[in-house]
């Protein structure tokens, strides 16, 4: 153990960080080396996993809230798409997400269930933005930086040579910097060392430089040998990380080095290290920026002792608030009461509720049951999960049903009963609309309880439904409530959440779901079974008549958009007129908080022609337009013009 830390009560003492690109080798693994070396000075256990929850040591385990106690995702690209407490970094500038697409990225950061600051404003006000509204969240609190577990080396000068490391992005681009052309006058005075690949994109980024040394493997500790070796230190910073005050990993890497740094203006190191640091403002002609760091260079060496000084005091103030062993101690430290704090503002002040949690599984799969068994075990102690059977399928398949629920430890109900409809209309040999099924299951569930139908094709994390029934106690008014979901589309990386919610028809690769929704009971209408028992492939378009549907920032619930649920066929139109004539709202695209995306066009009635006379149905303005084109090419005008009239194109 490092210290005074002991792990607290309670707390496995193992924390997973997700490795983005497995197969590469970037600055990411860098971060990560530094973790887990101070993770391991504590007396903790750091593993990688990748995007999807799996462990790279191991790809047969899945992360977990048993065998972790929480999870450091460093990217914005990708959302949680696991089933542990998250963390996120905030240690990017506001200007990346715009590079990368700043709704898909932004909504990326609120899946996850709290966020971890490295002391910039800029990027801790941009997700406070998003979440200040909601019960899920709260401010970031604790701090971890891409720093370095501690203190490597003390202080010498080293061989009084400016170390410099990065791409050269310019020689990719074809482009110049005040940055690359003060390089290349330093390259002529022997005073530089330039460290970074060779080769990127094919190019030899540093050809031409005399100062160019060689490629420092990412280990979390090499680099900050060859600082070392250097002695001082030019740390530059991005346009984007100045105007976020954000710094980037070398300066901590030369502090923990034990070099003299030379900075540019960046505020973040004006504020936190004050005049431990030599500065250049790299906004000035590139002749002052080259004789502001060649006055530096000749101070350093004509003083050694007062530079030696410079490097001790920046030392001293890293060692009090930015090593990586400083920031993991004090995140394990209040973990709990983190955690407490976020469950009690999620919570709300409302008293206990029963949530009815009904697992679909009309044909028999042993995959699907195992999904719905794990799916069932809940954090929520209110919740009652019912494994929804037709009593043909648990007839023949009865002893490996009973079995599979053993092993699993869950505690699950059966509801078996005749939910084919050959079973009660022998003459008609069709399975029973699925809205039917699930009226049967609203009239089981006692009035004052919540109710969730969860499809075969969809499994849940473990705090789904605490999630949903918390924003249920926490306000009387909200009726009907909604997590966003994360699309299992067969891709190796999930990038982006979905939540858009469009019953205008059946989107087979972005579908509307069903175990994202929580239902009041009481508030569903009593005459909802003259609409939903005649539905198959929207029914819950009609349970949210005259209610107002809460999204929530959670993306915790996952659909395999590869088993479509229901199975079709169902007639489009009828759906549409019953859905029409009961609740016209449900046709109202909802988005929300994330990408913007191009939605379907909002199915409406309209009269079009077929067989020789008009009918009223349902399509799209971009099928008339389609239409109206075939038809004015056959010669067809009057059609035309009636189908212009009644879409007004």
């Amino acid at each position: 153990m490092q210290g005074n830390f002991s792990l607290p009560a309670g707390l496995v003492g193992r924390f997973a960080i997700v490795k983005l690109w497995p197969e590469l080798k970037t600055a990411e693994d860098e971060c990560i080396a530094r973790i887990s070396l101070a993770a391991k000075q504590l007396g903790i256990e750091c593993i990688e996993i990748g995007p999807d929850g799996k462990w790279i040591s191991d790809p047969s385990l899945n992360v977990s809230q048993g065998n972790v106690d929480f999870v450091i995702h460093l990217h914005y690209d990708t959302p949680k798409n696991y089933d542990a407490f998250s963390f996120v970094a905030l240690w990017n500038p506001l200007r990346f997400y715009f590079e990368w697409g700043y709704e898909r990225c932004s909504r990326n950061l609120t899946t996850h269930d709290d966020f971890i600051s490295c002391g910039s404003e800029a990027a801790d006000d941009h997700v406070y933005r998003m979440v200040r509204g909601e019960k899920t969240h709260l401010a970031p609190k604790f701090r971890v930086y891409h720093s370095t577990p501690g203190i490597v080396h003390l202080p010498t000068l080293g061989d009084q040579k400016l170390f410099y490391a990065g791409i050269n992005w310019e020689a990719v681009s074809g482009g110049k910097s005040r940055h690359q052309e003060v390089l290349k006058r330093l390259d002529k005075t022997g005073n530089l060392r330039i460290y970074g690949p060779q080769m990127f994109h094919g190019i030899k980024v540093w050809a031409g430089y005399q100062s160019y040394v060689k490629e420092i493997p990412f280990d979390g500790i090499s680099m900050i040998h060859e600082i070392a070796k250097a002695g001082i230190a030019l740390v530059l910073s991005s346009p984007a990380h100045k105007k976020s005050g954000l710094m980037s990993t070398r300066l901590f890497e030369s502090i923990s080095a034990g070099a003299v740094i030379i900075c540019d203006e960046n505020p973040f190191a004006r504020k936190h290290f004050g005049e431990a640091l030599l500065y250049i403002d790299s906004r000035s002609p590139v002749d002052q920026m080259l004789a502001d760091i060649e006055r530096h260079i000749e101070w350093i060496k004509t003083n050694p002792a007062a530079a030696k000084a410079l490097a001790v005091r920046a030392q001293e103030i890293f060692t009090q608030n930015f090593t990586l062993v400083k920031n993991i101690s004090d995140l394990y430290l209040g973990l709990s009461d983190r955690r407490r704090a976020l469950d009690e503002r999620a919570r709300g002040a409302g008293g206990a509720m029963g949530v009815n949690v009904f697992f679909l599984m009309p044909e028999f799969s042993r995959d699907v049951l195992i999904q719905h068994l794990e799916s069932s075990k809940q954090t929520c102690t209110d919740v009652k999960p019912y494994l929804v059977l037709d009593s043909r399928i648990y007839d023949q398949n009865q002893s490996e049903i009973d079995q599979l629920i053993r092993d699993s430890g869950a505690h699950i109900e059966l509801d078996i009963r005749d939910y084919s409809a050959a079973a009660i209309y022998p003459e008609l040999r069709a399975a029973r609309p699925l809205g039917e099924v699930i009226f049967d299951l609203i009239q089981k569930t006692p009035m004052d309880h919540a109710f969730m139908v969860v499809a075969p094709n969809e499994s849940l994390q473990s705090r789904h439904v605490e999630t949903l029934v918390s924003a249920l106690r926490a306000s009387r008014d909200v009726v009907c409530a909604a997590t966003a979901a994360v699309l299992d589309q067969g891709e190796e990386v999930v990038r982006s959440v979905h939540e858009l919610l469009d019953f205008g028809h059946v989107n087979k690769s972005g579908p509307t779901g069903y175990g994202r929704f929580i239902f009041r009971r009481g508030a569903i209408p009593e005459d909802v079974g003259t609409a939903i028992r005649y539905l198959h492939g929207r029914p819950l378009a009609v349970l949210t008549a005259g209610l107002e549907i809460k999204q929530l920032l959670a993306a915790s619930i996952k659909i395999d958009v590869a088993q479509e649920f229901p199975a079709r066929p169902w007639d489009d139109s009828e759906e549409n007129e019953i859905i029409w004539s009961y609740n016209p709202a449900a046709f109202r695209i909802q988005t929300g908080f994330g990408p913007r995306p191009v939605a379907h066009p909002v199915a409406r009635p309209s009269w079009v022609w077929s067989k020789g006379r008009l009918i009223k149905q349902f399509f799209s303005p971009k099928w008339i337009r389609a239409q109206c084109i075939a038809m004015k090419k056959q010669g067809v005008k009057a059609r035309v013009r009636v189908l212009r009239r009644n879409f007004g194109l």
